[in-house]
């Protein structure tokens, strides 16, 4: 998110942005400070300063002010003049004032600190994985993203395999399972309820066992998915402990049918549960 300016910068930024547009050279400005004006400039063209005791139109909201021309227009905090000065000296006053003052204030102090501030929130966030996941479960996560990347498990109609991290949920169990990969399990019209679904818990390792133990009649996409697959079973086991395999669908018979979710879940030493999903069709 981008830095919000307090409403006092605001009002300082415009004050100063306001002061900006006027003349800064005493000899050129002449006849030039009301911007409707076109011949000399009287009183009335410092409409933004505090009435004086000159012959300045009344209606302004400052004070009045005491002293000499040349004393008002370099010592007060306005943009004070005597309705016989000349503006320019006003503006070339007041202007050097403000420039050092409120500019400087405005940029040095609520600017820097709020970029500071959301920048440091930012990336601590970041470190941390933005969700509560320590940095070992980040870094599980992001060396399978990478291992899991274009690979697909075959079945009726093949699935890629997402990677997921819980934070804090650390043991998975049968009894919790379907409270914490809940959000990640989509029910299609015509499923049973996932709470009707039934659970399947096997070794972590039987899906790599198919998927990597080569066959006579393997082409070599079979072998290149081997080779998918192995680097996939040495990420999780180098990452993760207490690794678990569940299959969640409808029961059909002594099986489940249909649309299976299937996870592979391990630990990290901060209490943290890293994973894969997929999908396998069987009917």
């Amino acid at each position: 998110m981008s830095a919000r300016l307090r409403p006092s910068t605001h009002l300082l930024l415009s004050f100063a942005a306001l002061l900006a547009c006027s003349p800064s050279d005493p000899g050129t400005t002449e006849g030039t400070t009301d911007g409707t004006s076109t011949g000399e400039t009287d009183a009335t063209t410092s409409t933004t300063s505090e009435p004086t005791t000159g012959d300045a139109p009344t209606g302004s909201t400052g004070e009045p002010t005491t002293g000499d021309a040349t004393t008002d227009a370099t010592t007060s905090d306005g943009t004070t003049t005597d309705g016989t000065t000349s503006p320019v000296d006003t503006t070339t006053g007041d202007e050097t004032t403000t420039t050092t003052g409120d500019d400087t204030t405005t940029t040095t102090g609520d600017d820097t600190s709020d970029t500071t501030d959301t920048t440091t929130g930012s990336t601590t966030d970041e470190t941390t994985g933005g969700e509560g996941l320590g940095p070992d479960a980040q870094a599980a996560i992001d060396a399978l993203e990478l291992v899991v990347d274009g690979v697909l498990w075959p079945s009726e109609s093949d699935y890629p395999w997402i990677v997921f991290g819980l934070p804090d949920a650390a043991p998975v169990t049968v009894d919790n399972l379907k409270e914490l990969v809940g959000p990640l399990i989509v029910v299609d019209d015509g499923e049973a309820p996932l709470e009707e679904q039934t659970i399947e818990e096997k070794p972590w390792d039987a899906i790599f066992l198919q998927m990597t133990t080569p066959q006579d009649w393997w082409t070599d996409y079979e072998i290149m998915r081997a080779e998918q697959y192995q680097a996939i079973q040495d990420t999780l086991d180098a990452h993760l402990v207490n690794l678990k395999m569940f299959r969640i669908g409808e029961q059909s018979g002594n099986w489940l049918s249909g649309a299976i979710d299937m996870f592979v879940i391990g630990e990290t030493a901060d209490g943290d549960l890293v994973g894969i999903q997929t999908v396998t069709v069987e009917t």
